[in-house]
């Protein structure tokens, strides 16, 4: 590659939308990108992919310049050419690898604090699982083939797809206008999806009943809710426990659009932040964990060896007892202990069946309005104990 693209610089007001070309340039495909103020950015698509672990060996053509790409975006690029043939409508598109400059730790902060407004105004979310193994993958004609869902073949490629385990898709998902399963050449509509992995979740092989993409089937269809009310943090961390981060600090700063508006607001003032290191993530994370949540019914979500163990965060050992000893250093409003446990009495319910199987506790049986005005208290209150502690 004799020249590579070079981005100009881009205000946090702003958006980058992709014109994807029919027409290929020595077989590999090209764009076009500019940038709008996001109030006035046309209807576009948001592509939800995997990035995958591998290094950047392919490259399209961005503006008539070499754009580095790792395989499963490239390939990716080369099926939506055809999937546009079906939907003529499809013109702009946002995909956060080459929209977002990630070599710009300002320019990410500011865009990935925007991505809850960029999904929801997306006219469509288009999820790619990646290219079929065992299936013939022809251009298909036609906008809807959920009828091959009903190979079970079929639906073990789908959710054995390495898109299920990405942390960023919960939000995209939940967050969607509407929604659309990309698989090589053929195009799923996300209802139907839906409704048939939930339906072979009951009636088929046990491994469907625990895979990641049934948990995401689960978490969208409270999706409503989500959107309206938002998440616990600590729910969200244990539902996508599992889930994996090509950033590591995505763990957390992915599910701050999730949240409920209190907590959201509250973490807003500090995430997220791509100067902060991922070890300065997972401490101020872990301070108002304990802070806000400690020490019951939430102790298995702070507890080193539980956190470890359920890989919530990725650090090895001697790294989990530097941070937990430093965590030490911050006060925990010890009256929290009578208010968190009933300020979501559905989120407590199960985690009550998971963090304390070997501990009895009695719930306050108190009402939920003033529980939740003195928990609200309480988080500000820590939050800005925290706060003068990260800023020395």
């Amino acid at each position: 590659m004799a020249s590579r693209f070079k981005y100009e610089s881009l205000s946090g007001g702003s958006i980058r939308a992709l014109l994807l070309k029919p027409e290929l340039k020595d077989g590999r495909p090209q764009l076009s990108i500019k940038t709008y103020e996001r109030q006035n950015v046309p209807e576009y698509v948001s592509i939800s992919y995997c990035w995958g672990q591998q290094s950047e060996s392919e490259f399209v053509y961005l503006d008539d310049q070499p754009f580095p790409v790792r395989p499963n975006l490239f390939q990716l690029l080369l099926h939506l050419r055809h999937h546009c043939r079906a939907y003529p409508e499809w013109r702009y598109f946002w995909i956060d690898a080459i929209c977002i400059d990630q070599n710009n730790a300002q320019e990410k902060t500011e865009q990935v604090s925007q991505m809850e407004n960029t999904y929801r105004n997306a006219s469509m979310i288009a999820a790619w699982l990646g290219v079929p193994v065992g299936f013939e993958d022809p251009e298909r004609i036609g906008r809807d083939h959920t009828s091959r869902l009903s190979s079970p073949a079929f639906v073990d490629e789908i959710i054995d797809s390495p898109y299920w385990s990405r942390m960023w898709i919960v939000q995209e998902l939940i967050l969607a206008k509407g929604i659309i399963l990309l698989y090589g050449h053929f195009r799923l509509p996300w209802e139907g999806v839906r409704g048939v992995l939930h339906a072979w979740s009951t009636f088929g092989k046990s491994k469907w009943r625990h895979s990641a993409a049934l948990n995401f089937v689960y978490m969208t269809s409270e999706a409503s809710y989500t959107q309206k009310y938002g998440r616990a943090l600590g729910e969200l961390m244990r539902s996508l426990e599992s889930s994996e981060a090509t950033d590591s600090r995505d763990r957390v700063f992915a599910l701050i659009g999730l949240m409920e508006g209190e907590e959201r607001k509250l973490l807003g003032t500090v995430f997220p932040d791509y100067t902060m290191s991922h070890e300065k993530v997972m401490l101020i994370t872990m301070a108002y964990l304990k802070q806000v949540y400690a020490p019951r019914p939430f102790k298995w979500v702070v507890k080193p060896q539980q956190v470890w163990n359920n890989r919530i965060f990725r650090l090895d050992l001697e790294t989990w007892q530097a941070l937990w000893l430093e965590t030490e250093g911050y006060e925990t409003p010890h009256d929290l202990t009578n208010y968190t446990n009933v300020w979501n009495t559905k989120s407590v319910s199960r985690l009550l069946k998971i963090g304390q199987a070997k501990e009895t506790f009695r719930e306050q049986k108190l009402e939920l309005k003033d529980q939740r005005a003195k928990w609200f208290e309480a988080r500000a209150e820590a939050l800005q104990k925290l706060s003068k502690e990260t800023k020395r």
